[in-house]
Order: C-alpha cells, then structure tokens, then sequence
C-alpha cells in the first residue's frame, strides 16, 4: 500500500477563554486521508475495499451543516457560522479536497469551517453531512455559493450530492459515490419531501483548538467491492436498491435495504499542530 505522511497542520487553534458569555472566532480544521496516507487528487491508493484494490480518486468534496460545540458537561453550543461568500453561506459548508485534476472540480482547496461560539471549553464537535432539507430542493443556477456548483447537484427532485466522491478502481473504470436524498416527492417551487434523507450524524470527541476532523477513504470504502453490479449506475448512486451503496451507507452509518442506521466509522478525530 502507497504510504504518505499525514499533513500536520491541520488545525488552526482559536482562543477560547474559560467562562463567559463573550464571542470568540471558531476555525474548525477539516482533513481527508485514506488510511494512514494523506488525501491527494488522482493518487493512486492500493489495498483498499473487500479485495484490496486499487482506487484513484479524482474528487472529494462534501457539505456540512448543523454544526455544534460540545461542553464538557454533554452540552451543545451551535456554532455561529460565517457567510464568506463562497465556500460557506452562514447554514451550509462546502469542504473540498479535489484541487482539479479531475473534469468536474476546481483548483482551490477548503478545509476548514469558520464562525463564533460563546467561549469556553470544548471537548467535542457534532455536524451532520449535507444540505437541510428546507435548501435541498433549490435551483443550483441560481442559488448563492457554496449551494451553486451544478457538480454537486442533480436535479431540483433528488437535489444535492452530499459528498462527491469520483475515481477509478482496479475493478472498475469509473468508480464513484454520490450521496444525497433519495424517494424524494415534490413540485419545482423548492417543495418536496424524501423518505430517505441520507443526511450523516458525526459526533466525535476531540479538542477542536488541537485536532482535526478527518474523512477516511478507506474506512468509507471498506468491505465495498469497488466494482459495481450490472445493470446499476457505476459505483454509488444512492438508490436503495443498488446493493454497491450497502457497505458504504454501513460505514457513514446510515440504514440500507432495511438495515437500520448504526455508528459512522469514516470521520475521526485527528491531532494537528498546536
């Protein structure tokens, strides 16, 4: 298996002074490896999946929202996010970690989600992995970013890829998962409901003025056949009935051809720089 050191500066620190109800800035650090090697756009990675494959991925990007701050006590502080005008818009955050070498992404990188919370200590961090369910149903052409890139979009029904992830594997050319809603019933004035949301809880205990949030490729993919059975979509498309989604789902713990949802494994707390 190719190895490649972690990068460690991940973690961009904020002040957080104990006690009191004064703001300070938040710079949640993300980070994306695949397994003990950092994430890079069109590396070839071996050993991974049921058969130990090979993968080359060529996109990697995923929305957050509903961004929390745990105390100490079990407590969730929500965190204020910023509106910069492009990679977040105050309820909804892109992280990418493609830099273009792929026909569908861009050259610039964000891995980081920034806003206010009440100092304090914290010890953990929830978030969930998509677009609420009230902005998931817009017109991509339309909408402010990070909700505009028609890459992470499939129609005003289904509405946004969650996560984006594109490549080739040793099994299959044109390897992918696309997650986002699925069963999904509406009209084109942004009005619809989907009886499976496939919307990621993460809960992780981590200090975030230390640690980074880390999206692991391989645990994603483990126990997935990288291939894709015939006469379904290449890869993960997020239908219910694609039984190349069902170790996946496991993995981002969502529930799948009637197995219910248990604990993701593919996001992780990872130490960075002080």
């Amino acid at each position: 298996m190719l190895r490649h050191a972690l990068p460690l500066a991940l973690a961009l620190p904020f002040a957080l002074a104990c006690g009191g109800d004064d703001e300070e800035p938040v710079s949640l650090s993300f980070a994306a490896v695949v397994g003990d090697a950092g994430f890079e756009c069109g590396q070839t990675y071996s050993g991974l999946g049921e058969g130990g494959l090979d993968l080359t991925p060529v996109d990697l990007r995923f929305y957050v929202h509903d961004v929390r701050l745990v105390t100490a006590d079990g407590d969730e502080v929500a965190l204020a996010m910023d509106d910069d005008g492009r990679w977040q818009d105050g309820t909804v955050a892109l992280l990418d970690f493609e830099d273009g070498c792929g026909d569908m992404g861009n050259p610039d990188l964000n891995a980081t989600v920034t806003g206010t919370a009440p100092a304090g200590e914290y010890v953990g961090v929830r978030f969930r992995v998509g677009v609420p369910a009230e902005m998931n149903h817009a017109d991509a052409a339309t909408a402010g970013a990070p909700l505009n890139l028609t890459s992470m979009f499939w129609n005003w029904l289904g509405g946004y890829k969650f996560i984006r992830i594109d490549g080739e594997s040793s099994a299959f050319e044109g390897w992918r998962l696309h997650l986002g809603s699925t069963a999904c019933e509406g009209d084109m004035m942004g009005n619809a409901s989907c009886a499976t949301p496939n919307v990621v809880d993460v809960d992780l205990a981590l200090d975030p003025a230390r640690e980074a949030i880390v999206f692991d490729l391989a645990a994603l993919v483990e126990g997935s056949t990288l291939a894709n059975v015939e006469e379904t979509p290449p890869g993960c498309m997020s239908a219910p009935s694609d039984v190349d989604c069902g170790p996946m789902f496991e993995n981002l713990g969502l529930g799948f051809g009637g197995a219910g949802a248990g604990a993701q494994s593919v996001f992780r707390a990872g130490r960075g720089t002080p």
